[in-house]
């Protein structure tokens, strides 16, 4: 009887406990949330980026910083202060010939003492991302579609350029998630030689890495007499043809390479 008594007890225990740890917890509130649970991204305003821009500067430790990008309050545990979205379209390249999407400080305030920036970019068939330098940064540029030819002009040596003048660069074709290094400051391009779209994603070591495209920044030079003397005086190259030439460079980062676009039928402007 007392076997009967006890056993029936245990079961009563069991049993009320499997209720207790059966009942459900109702999830705390969220924000503004996708259907995952999380919050969702909304890009950061003009003057919203100044103003954490000038609150992170000024702000002495990391976890001031913190503070800073991720506020008390309604949104507390939002990542949107540092996070960016390139392309708000889920195909399709940005422009005709191609565009290159910049992360950094300018665009994502988190990134401030961090000497990391990303980019996107989107070559069209032909396309050139024509020649440039980052003053700032090394880059680390990796085809993630299609296929490019990436290049960069090595360090001036007479052991290398001889008698001719000729600075020599190296090259290398990029296929599909292959990755090639851009040493901060050297003139490169990237070239896509293919009648199909190609994207790259870019890795920066600072968080400002800048950009000066070589044709244009040249061509800027003032007074005229400074361009000519260090293009050696040519007679063919007077005021007038400096500045058809200076009209003529474009301001683009992509553009197209007229021999390749006739090959693969593709109208040029």
């Amino acid at each position: 009887m007392m076997n009967t008594i006890l056993s029936t007890a245990i079961l009563a225990l069991l049993a009320s406990t499997s209720a207790v740890t059966a009942t459900p917890v109702k999830p705390a509130p969220t924000t503004s949330s996708s259907s995952g649970g999380a919050p969702t991204y909304t890009p950061l305003t003009a003057p919203e980026i100044k103003a954490l821009q000038q609150e992170l500067l000024l702000a002495p430790s990391y976890k001031d910083k913190e503070q800073v990008l991720f506020p008390p309050g309604p949104q507390f545990g939002s990542a949107n202060n540092v996070t960016f979205q390139f392309v708000n379209k889920p195909t399709g390249l940005p422009g005709q010939d191609g565009s290159v999407i910049v992360g950094s400080v300018d665009a994502i305030p988190g990134l401030i003492g961090t000497n990391v920036a990303a980019a996107i970019g989107f070559i069209g068939p032909c396309g050139l991302n024509v020649p440039h330098l980052h003053p700032r940064a090394n880059e680390f540029l990796t085809v993630v579609q299609g296929t490019l030819i990436g290049a960069f002009v090595l360090e001036e040596d007479a052991q290398f350029t001889g008698n001719n003048n000729i600075i020599p660069q190296v090259a290398m074709t990029l296929t599909n998630y292959t990755g090639m290094l851009f040493p901060r400051g050297a003139v490169h391009w990237q070239f896509n030689p293919t009648c199909e779209e190609a994207v790259f994603s870019a890795a920066f070591d600072s968080s400002d890495e800048g950009r000066f495209q070589v044709a244009q920044t040249f061509f800027s030079s003032q007074p005229d007499d400074v361009l000519t003397a260090s293009l050696g005086n040519p007679s063919f190259l007077g005021p007038k043809n400096i500045d058809k030439l200076r009209n003529t460079i474009p301001a683009a980062f992509v553009v197209q390479v007229e021999s390749c676009a006739k090959a693969c039928g593709i109208k040029t402007k």
